[in-house]
């Protein structure tokens, strides 16, 4: 399962903010604040010494804010935006997006930005809260909206485009944290044609995306579960190298499989096996638990350390063929257990949401599927280490730091 988008509700009072919410927003640029401070000093001037060449150039920077308006809102008025988000994206790390501008208008829009602003985590360690500071209400436009600490998550340039024409803009997304990102919508703006107001148009529409947990590299800890795991490999017949055995011919099946020294020594011929390379099933249970009744922050950080760990121990058992199925605590509000994960991108979206429960939650279960079949190892990762587990190996967090400090 790759990263996928769905229409998703509006963050919280949703309605009700698009009801109140202008149809434009308008903010000065810093050009445009001399620009009005100037036209300010013309007309005082202009008033107290009646100067008419003064009032004609009153009127003439009037008509410059006046055409300003209107034609920034010719350019926003007849502009529509699709985003395209990543398949995959991973937190930290910027991933490639693209926003699909489609222009309904008969004349071509020149000089437009669109962008994200304000996401909402809605899943994982920040969960209920938004990433970007709130925005300036409408009335003070002569507050700058592009200011340094209020940067969108993702914006793009576009210098024209052409009526009746969908025009493809490139971009990335990058966000801090995991979790499940709710976006409510994009901004379409423009400065447009003197640059001295911004203009902006938001289009709601909303999507959901999940941020990968960054993946730390662990080879050192894979080589050393491949030890303590001895051989792996399960003894079945198979598609492999490795002999495996002697068995009568079947009708129908390939010739060149007939084991010829071995059918001269018997009467019947014979077909030469070989092993499967089918690694040994293992599961990885995550206890997803604090040591103590109250989370502190320094465990946090610990337990998102971990988590970044066991993404790439995920990713290098799968590698190196084993067949992974990731298991976590259940959710203590009586919700039943999500699903076992078992592909790479079923157990990075579930380490993605995954939130660090309290330490009274119940431990994480192997599924009762797993009974009466051939027993696979199991790996226990937590806080603390698990003990008088038979068949089981048993790791925490501080064991994954230690495997990369001494590869380092």
């Amino acid at each position: 399962m790759l990263n996928t988008t769905e229409a998703s509700a509006p963050p919280p009072g949703g309605p009700r903010r698009a009801w109140l919410r202008p149809p434009r927003h308008l903010a000065l640029t810093t050009p445009g604040k001399f620009f009005v401070l100037l036209t300010l000093a013309v007309g005082f001037g202009a008033i107290n010494t009646g100067n008419n060449l003064l009032f004609l150039l009153l009127g003439m920077m009037l008509s410059l804010i006046v055409a300003s308006g209107l034609l920034s809102e010719a350019v926003l008025r007849t502009l529509r935006v699709k985003r395209d988000l990543p398949r995959r994206v991973f937190a930290g790390e910027p991933a490639a997006g693209r926003f699909i501008l489609e222009n309904r208008g008969r004349w071509p829009s020149l000089s437009i930005e669109v962008a994200e602003h304000s996401p909402f985590v809605v899943a994982g360690p920040w969960r209920g809260s938004a990433l970007a500071p709130p925005r300036h209400p409408w009335w003070k436009f002569w507050r700058t909206q592009t200011s340094d600490d209020e940067r969108p998550l993702a914006a793009t340039y576009c210098l024209r485009a052409d009526a009746s024409q969908q025009t493809e803009l490139a971009t990335h997304y990058e966000l801090p944290v995991r979790g499940a990102y709710l976006l409510p919508g994009v901004q379409i703006s423009t400065r447009f044609p003197f640059g001295f107001f911004e203009k902006s148009r938001e289009i709601d529409q909303a999507q959901r995306i999940i941020v990968y947990p960054r993946i730390r590299p662990t080879p050192t800890r894979v080589a050393q579960l491949n030890q303590r795991l001895g051989d792996t490999s399960q003894s079945r017949a198979g598609r492999g190298e490795d002999f495996f055995g002697l068995r009568d011919y079947r009708d129908g099946e390939d010739q060149r499989a007939i084991h010829w020294k071995s059918t001269a020594r018997r009467t019947a011929p014979v077909v030469r096996e070989t092993e499967s390379n089918d690694r040994r099933d293992i599961i990885i249970l995550l206890d997803n638990r604090a040591s103590a009744s109250v989370v502190s922050p320094g465990e946090q950080q610990r337990f998102e350390r971990g988590i970044e760990h066991v993404a790439g121990l995920l990713e290098a058992l799968i590698a190196s063929g084993y067949r992974t199925e990731l298991i976590c605590a259940p959710r203590p509000d009586g919700t039943e257990a999500d699903p076992p994960a078992l592909d790479l991108d079923a157990m990075l979206a579930r380490l993605a949401l995954v939130e660090l429960l309290p330490s009274s939650a119940r431990q994480p279960q192997l599924p009762s599927s797993t009974a009466g079949g051939p027993s696979p190892a199991q790996i226990r990762i937590g806080f603390t280490a698990f003990q008088g587990v038979e068949g089981s190996i048993s790791l925490t967090f501080d064991d994954l730091f230690s495997a990369t400090q001494e590869r380092a």
